[in-house]
């Protein structure tokens, strides 16, 4: 479990660095920041969920946590950057 929260502060120091170097090259509105830290708690949810339902012993449990949670962060993410990220191009 160790290894988990290691990665996870890993992967989220890689999301704010990467959210900063989107920042840079487009203009970002209220409902474009909204959208992407929504994905990125979804995310960040799913990753915990599932590993610790593996770590557990249920699978069942994690896939659901991947279902659930992996597929809602994914969706919101590409809409997110259809709609409000990529026509704010600088």
């Amino acid at each position: 479990m160790g290894l988990m929260w290691y990665l996870m502060g890993m992967g989220t120091t890689a999301a704010l660095w990467g959210y900063l170097r989107l920042r840079r090259t487009f203009v970002l509105e209220w409902k474009a920041n909204l959208g992407l830290g929504l994905a990125f708690v979804l995310l960040w949810l799913c990753v915990g969920w599932s590993w610790g339902s593996f770590a557990e012993g249920e699978p069942q449990s994690g896939a659901m946590g991947l279902l659930c949670f992996g597929l809602s962060s994914l969706m919101l993410t590409v809409l997110t950057v259809r709609h409000w990220v990529l026509p704010g191009r600088k």
